[in-house]
């Protein structure tokens, strides 16, 4: 971690299923009364939220949970009513951090925290860049198309740290990959998720092997 790194106060949405990355996009609906508090007040002082991914301990309930200790701020873009006292939130992926000290004495997590500079970006050969891209878009084809699709283009970006954190996002639904992403600098994820990929790609195609025809039987 670089010295003199910038710290800061959070306010915690910890989640048990949404490993958040700078970038993207994180609706919620808040009904817990804590929890409307911290959007009240992230608003009233225009400041993030920070989103932890459960390691254990549920969403509702007390503060009584075990969070990873690198997560994501979350900058609330839109609120709305959704009826029955609860809110509708849009945020949107800011910093990643890594929490120095829990704080529970709130009526939510809250956490000092020290945001993490990442630099390894400046290391990554474009060929990897390419190699990922084209992993991803590739990826992106076939899965649409074992689903009975058929897209024509698949666009992702060509700056690596970007690029990083939108390949990631392809690995919902495995926690553990996506929080180890999450905690690597772009470089190292870059070179993960290559693998991934590969890996992810061949899983495609050994279950499009194994999927029955649909001809007429003999009988």
């Amino acid at each position: 971690m670089a010295e003199n790194s910038e710290t800061g106060y959070l306010r915690l949405f910890p989640l048990q299923a949404v490993v958040l990355y700078p970038g993207m996009e994180l609706p919620l609906i808040v009904f817990e009364p804590r929890y409307l508090q911290l959007t009240d007040e992230c608003l009233a002082n225009d400041e993030p939220f920070g989103v932890l991914l459960l390691k254990e301990g549920g969403e509702v309930g007390t503060n009584e949970v075990t969070p990873f200790e690198t997560g994501t701020t979350a900058h609330i873009m839109t609120t709305s009513e959704a009826g029955g006292g609860r809110l509708s939130v849009v945020a949107v992926g800011g910093r990643r951090f890594k929490v120095r000290e829990f704080f529970r004495d709130n009526p939510y997590l809250a956490a000092e925290v020290e945001y993490l500079q990442d630099e390894s970006h400046e290391m990554v050969d474009p060929s990897l860049v390419e190699n990922v891209r084209f992993d991803a878009a590739s990826f992106v084809r076939q899965l649409v198309a074992s689903r009975g699709g058929y897209v024509r283009e698949v666009n992702f970006p060509d700056d690596p740290e970007v690029l990083s954190y939108q390949v990631a996002q392809i690995f919902q639904g495995n926690l553990s990959v996506q929080q180890k992403l999450l905690e690597q600098p772009a470089f190292d994820r870059l070179w993960d998720e290559l693998e991934l990929l590969k890996d992810a790609r061949k899983q495609l195609e050994r279950r499009s092997r194994r999927r029955p025809s649909h001809g007429f039987s003999e009988n």
